[in-house]
């Protein structure tokens, strides 16, 4: 199985000191540069840092791979973190405009960042470990597979 991390998802993970070295090693783990902008962007700076070195441990311990995403909004990312010329993505409008629509979610700044990840989930076929109810929703409403964080936890991604 091939399971991709949102940014929730890495931050409890960091945050419960999980040992990622015990992660089934016959599942594949995965992030998107989008995660680590979304971390970059936290402002408390103290806790930015043990964001980045928690995500630095996971990344060494597991290990996790980085995707490149298949969207590429222009003006949203920095150079070179994106697909040349938009990208392959054919999903990620309309991702957008149903993580927009759904009930409760008050919080749109992250829309886009999920709206990405769930992308590449999608077109790569990967597991979203995720808490966020409209990220599962829509992910669930289009076919992706997704799993909760405690779940995923439990089972160390066996």
């Amino acid at each position: 199985m091939r399971y991709m991390f949102d940014t929730v998802a890495l931050n409890i993970m960091i945050k419960s000191r999980v040992d990622t070295a015990q992660f089934d090693k016959n599942h594949e783990y995965y992030i998107t540069p989008v995660q680590r902008a979304e971390i970059l962007m936290t402002k408390d700076s103290g806790l930015r840092t043990k964001l980045l070195e928690g995500l630095e441990v996971i990344e060494n311990s597991t290990p996790v791979a980085s995707v490149r995403i298949r969207s590429a909004p222009w003006g949203h990312f920095p150079w070179g973190h994106g697909p040349w010329g938009g990208g392959d993505g054919k999903y990620h409008p309309d991702i957008l405009r149903r993580l927009s629509e759904c009930r409760g979610n008050k919080s749109a700044r992250g829309n886009n960042e999920d709206a990405l990840i769930i992308e590449v989930c999608k077109m790569n076929r990967m597991t979203l470990v995720t808490n966020d109810e409209a990220a599962q929703k829509v992910s669930g409403d289009l076919g992706v597979s997704w799993v909760s964080v405690d779940a995923f936890l439990a089972g160390m991604g066996r």
